[in-house]
C-alpha cells in the first residue's frame, strides 16, 4: 500500500515577522489595557479618599469654631477668677464656687481623620497624584500635632485642678451645683453650638472645706493656668482653619463634580 506524504511549503521570513508583530501587538495592547484598568481603579479610589478628606475638613472647620469659642469663654472666666482672688474670694463665695466649677469644664479639638486613616491604610499618600494636596495635608497634620500636644498639657493640668477642688470645695455645695447644672445633648443644640454644660451661680453656699491660703492660691493658679495655654491653642486653631479651608476649596474646585 502506498503512503502519501503531504509536503508543507516553508514559510517565508516575512510571514514569521508578521506573526511576531501581531503577537507582540496583542501582548502589548493587553499590557496597556491592564495598566489602564488599574489606573482607573486607583483614580476612583483616590477620588473616594479625597471626598472623605473633604468631609473631614468640613467637620474640622465646625469643630474649630466650637472649641475656639469655648476657649475664649474660659479665658474670660479665668480673668474673672483672677480678679475675684485679687480683691478677696470671700467677698463673693458663690461666684468663687461658680468660677471654679466652670473652669473644670474644657473643650478639646477632636480631629476628624477618617479619610486620612483610610488613605494611610490603603498605601499612603502615593495614591494622590497632586503634590500640592499632599503638601497641604502634611502641613495640616503638623499643625494638629502641635494642637494635640498643647491640649495634652492642658489635660494634665485639669487632672491636678480637679483633685485640688476636692480638697477645698464643700462636697454638699458641689453636689447641689451638679444637680442644677443645665445639660443639653440634643443634636439640634449641638448643631447650633449650644452643646454646653452650664453651672449656675448658687444663691447660697457652704463655707470652703479648706481655707488654707497656700491651697487656695494653688487652686486659683491651676484654674487660670490653662487660660494662657488656650490662647496658644486658639492661635493654632485659627491657622488650622485657614489651612483646612484652603485645602477644602482646592478639592471642591478640582474634584467637586466627582464628589
Amino acid at each position: 500500500m502506498e503512503v502519501h506524504h503531504h509536503s508543507h511549503k516553508p514559510k517565508k521570513i516575512g510571514e514569521y515577522l508578521t506573526e511576531f508583530i501581531m503577537l507582540f501587538a496583542a501582548v502589548t495592547l493587553g499590557f496597556f489595557a491592564e495598566n489602564l484598568r488599574e489606573h482607573q481603579i486607583e483614580k476612583h479610589r483616590e477620588i473616594q479618599y479625597l471626598k472623605n478628606i473633604h468631609l473631614d475638613l468640613e467637620r474640622d472647620i465646625l469643630e474649630i469654631d466650637r472649641v475656639s469659642k469655648r476657649n475664649t469663654e474660659n479665658q474670660k472666666l479665668g480673668q474673672e477668677l483672677a480678679q475675684l482672688y485679687g480683691k478677696g474670694y470671700q467677698t463673693d463665695l458663690p461666684k468663687f464656687y461658680y468660677l471654679i466649677k466652670s473652669l473644670a469644664l474644657r473643650s478639646y479639638f477632636q480631629h476628624s481623620k477618617n479619610g486620612i486613616d483610610q488613605l494611610k491604610n490603603a498605601g499612603g499618600l502615593r495614591l494622590i497624584e497632586n503634590d500640592e494636596i499632599i503638601k497641604q495635608i502634611q502641613l495640616i497634620e503638623i499643625r494638629i500635632a502641635n494642637i494635640e500636644s498643647l491640649q495634652e498639657s492642658m489635660n494634665q493640668n485639669l487632672l491636678h485642678f480637679r483633685m485640688k477642688t476636692g480638697n477645698i470645695l464643700d462636697a454638699y455645695t458641689v453636689w447641689e451645683m451638679n444637680e442644677k447644672q443645665v445639660l443639653n445633648y440634643s443634636p439640634t443644640s449641638l448643631a447650633k453650638d449650644t452643646y454646653k454644660n452650664r453651672f449656675e451661680i448658687p444663691k447660697q453656699v457652704r463655707p470652703l472645706e479648706n481655707n488654707n491660703q497656700e491651697d487656695i492660691n494653688e487652686l486659683v493658679n491651676l484654674g487660670i493656668a490653662p487660660v494662657n495655654t488656650s490662647r496658644y491653642i486658639n492661635g493654632h486653631l485659627g491657622q488650622l482653619k485657614i489651612e483646612c479651608m484652603q485645602l477644602n476649596n482646592f478639592l471642591i474646585k478640582t474634584y467637586g463634580s466627582e464628589f
